[in-house]
């Protein structure tokens, strides 16, 4: 039986996952509207059925090149720190099961200020490690502050 569910997705060749119950919504790709001297890893703004969502550019947030998006460029649509977040992703790859055998504490040699947002370790299929992301740590609380100004002044 499943202690949780983990939704895996892409970033290049490598793959992380969040839990299920912090993402409200898988999307397909839409327009982003870019916002100039935004704040830090914001690539723009979404309109997701009358709500405005501010769109987190995991690549830029984790130093990854930005790639042009493809067919399976998604959103993970997550409530970091009440509000909504747009999680741009290279592709969702799938939903799993995990049970509690499967995950590991972040070792204390890569725990800095600077990769607050990893929460644990799990290995899948009994080969590959994956980074469990803690969503509400991806923006530091500066940059959470800021977009909520952000959001506030586009009201």
């Amino acid at each position: 039986m499943a202690d949780r569910k983990l939704i895996i997705f892409k970033l290049g060749n490598e793959s992380y996952g969040v839990e299920i119950d912090v993402v409200q919504g898988i999307e397909k790709m839409l327009p982003i509207v870019r916002i100039p001297n935004s704040v830090p890893h914001i690539q723009g703004i979404i309109n997701l059925r009358g709500s405005i969502i501010p769109v987190l550019s995991l690549r830029n947030r984790f130093g990854l090149p930005e790639v042009p998006d493809t067919d399976t460029t998604e959103f993970l649509i997550t409530n970091v720190s009440g509000t909504l977040l747009a999680l741009k992703v290279d592709a969702v790859e799938s939903i799993y099961d995990l049970a509690t055998a499967q995950i590991f504490e972040t070792p204390r040699i890569v725990q800095t200020e600077e990769t607050s947002y990893m929460k644990e370790v799990v290995l899948v299929e009994n080969k590959r490690l994956i980074i469990e992301l803690n969503t509400d740590n991806l923006l530091t609380s500066q940059e959470k502050e800021d977009l909520q100004k952000m959001l506030e002044e586009q009201q």
